[in-house]
């Protein structure tokens, strides 16, 4: 899935207009210039965990989880210390799965730079939309 397709699939999820959301949101600031610029490549987990956590933060009002001591059991959290904080707020919203390496829970792997199938990314996005929903209740 490009960073494009998955952007067209939040602005539906989320009832966002597509047309022109790209200068809106690099204006809100949940999209940054390079998602415009780099539409076109495929997105990996660490940007979609951005692009949700950031549209979460700055178009749904909800708050940064204040300690994100329990996302530490991921093994590459600080792999991207730019990312750190996006992926450990998805995750610890359960939004997006870490992916387990041992299968027995003692390697959890986020796996920043993989990317995943279409089916799976709106799956995050309806997760996410859900849990906006929520937390607005």
């Amino acid at each position: 899935m490009t960073t494009d397709a998955f952007i067209r699939e939040l602005c539906s999820i989320f009832g966002e207009e597509y047309e022109g959301v790209y200068d809106r949101a690099v204006k809100c600031g949940w999209l940054d210039t390079e998602d415009l610029l780099f539409k076109d490549r495929t997105i990996t987990r660490k940007n979609a965990a951005r692009i949700i956590h950031m549209y979460l933060l700055k178009v749904s009002g909800l708050s940064d989880i204040s300690g994100i001591s329990g996302a530490e059991k991921l093994r590459d959290l600080y792999d991207c210390r730019v990312c750190t904080n996006h992926v450990a707020q998805v995750y610890l919203r359960g939004i997006m799965d870490a992916k387990d390496l041992s299968k027995d829970g003692g390697f959890l792997w986020f796996d920043l730079d993989g990317e995943d199938d279409p089916e799976t990314n709106r799956m995050y996005l309806k997760r996410a939309a859900k849990y906006a929903a929520r937390s607005l209740d």
